[in-house]
Order: C-alpha cells, then structure tokens, then sequence
C-alpha cells in the first residue's frame, strides 16, 4: 500500500510526463528534483528469452515509449527465483525464470507502465517476436518513508 505522499508523487510525475514532449529530452539521466529522475534510453527490443525480470525496492517506475512499442511482461515473486541479489545501489534486483508471465502490457506513445515494488517486471520484450527500436522514458519515484 502506497503511503499519500507517494501516491501524490505518482500523480504529479504522470502529470509531468504527459505534458512534456518526450522526444526532445537528451538520452541519459536527468535529475528533475530530490525525490525523481528519469532515465532516457534507445535500444533494440529483444526475445523474449533474451530478457530478465527486475523488481526494485526504493522506487517506483513509470514506464513509456517516446517511440516504438514493446512488451513488459509483469509477475509475482512466488513464481520465481532469484537470478541476482539486490544492489541497494541501483535499487534493483534480477529474478530467474525460463516461462513467460501471463501478464503482458504493450507499451507505446502516450501508454503509461506504473509498476511498484512488488510488480516484478521483464522489460525490452519485442512485439511479436520481432525486434524493433525504441525510445524510453523511465520515471523513477522514491517512495516516501
């Protein structure tokens, strides 16, 4: 359960982002205040077998596509071991699994991801199989203690 600050957080990042041109920010980090930053990136979607679910414990992600589409794939930790510990560092930790989940969301411009803590998550997945690029936007929002 998200405590009111963080949901608030959650509100005004979303806010944030649908009203900014997500094109137009530089590929890397960017500090926006002391409790986000967003991470631009470009890559290749991949296989699905080339991908790993992540879950991280401080901060939540809100994901979008300045361009292109792909699929995360979002599960629970019962169903799953862990691949590496948690980095408390880069707030993430990586989990085993050689099945997909049956919870797929496709991503694209103008469609939000939120995913918490406890939404373990397989990003970079390609459509159909069918590698393609893409522009990422990652919020990510530190969870109000």
């Amino acid at each position: 359960m998200l405590n009111k600050t963080t949901k608030k957080r959650v509100a005004k990042t979303l806010k944030f982002l649908k009203s900014i041109d997500l094109n137009v920010l530089d590929l890397g980090k960017h500090i926006i205040n002391d409790w986000l930053y967003i991470n631009v990136q470009e890559y290749m979607t991949k296989d699905v077998s080339e991908c790993r679910f992540e879950s991280h414990k401080n901060y939540i992600d809100i994901q979008t596509l300045a361009s292109g589409t792909e699929i995360i794939e979002i599960t629970d930790s019962n169903k799953l071991e862990i691949d590496e510990e948690y980095n408390e560092e880069k707030d993430i930790m990586f989990w085993k699994s050689n099945k997909t989940a049956k919870n797929k969301k496709l991503i694209k411009e103008g469609i939000f991801a939120v995913l918490l803590p406890c939404d373990i998550h397989k990003p970079c997945v390609a459509v159909d199989g069918k590698p393609s690029k893409v522009r990422k936007l990652v919020a990510k929002i530190r969870i109000a203690k």
